[in-house]
């Protein structure tokens, strides 16, 4: 087997490992044994378990980067491009493993890691709101808070690791259609009964 290979199926093991037991509960040897392979072999290919867990996490923020990015600079519709990023989301967010890991693992990465991802996030989260700003300036959106809109998305896209299960009744495609109805014409239809009056409960919060 390839060193990359190798590489991988490490990372794999160490991803599944992480997310049922936890990082500080999890040992090199159970991700070696979970690999296939002996513990001192485990250090050829890294330094430790806190560089695994960084590899892990930077993959997953790497690639979604570079999904986002290049849908963001197509010549495609706006709401197009709005759809694409929510289905690539939504795709990202039920590998359980890894979406469990982003959201409570990454205190356990080294300060400078830690900072290092964060700043991957926000330019992620930057490209969703350029996306944003286009559709709000060509009217195609309500005048709201482009920051909080772009949180607000990823935050209801990005806990569907909790709940959601392929062999349940909502499939992949039709949890993204859920999505992206509640995110761009909320759950109300036009005009239903009570609703002004209800927005009005909110300024009491």
């Amino acid at each position: 087997m390839a060193k990359e290979e190798k590489r991988k199926k490490i990372r794999e093991a160490a991803a599944r490992l992480f997310a049922e037991k936890g990082f500080e509960n999890t040992t090199t040897r159970d991700i070696a044994g979970a690999a296939g392979i002996n513990n001192a072999a485990l250090y050829y290919y890294f330094d430790n378990k806190e560089q695994l867990l960084y590899q892990i996490l930077e993959e997953v923020i790497r690639t979604g980067l570079e999904k986002i990015t290049e849908i963001e600079q197509s010549p495609q519709p706006l709401q197009e491009k709005l759809a694409l990023i929510l289905r690539i989301h939504t795709r990202a967010a039920i590998d359980f493993d890894k979406m469990k890991l982003l959201v409570h693992e990454q205190r356990s990465l080294s300060p400078e890691h830690r900072q290092e991802l964060k700043e991957r996030q926000r330019l992620y989260v930057r490209r969703l709101i350029g996306v944003l700003r286009q559709l709000r300036d060509r009217g195609e959106m309500l005048d709201l808070d482009l920051t909080a809109c772009a949180y607000a998305f990823f935050g209801m896209v990005s806990w569907a690791y909790r709940w959601y299960r392929p062999d349940g009744k909502v499939k992949l495609e039709e949890l993204s259609e859920i999505f992206y109805t509640i995110f761009t014409q909320g759950i109300y239809r036009e005009r239903a009964a009570g609703t002004k009056k209800a927005k009005k409960q909110l300024k009491t919060c």
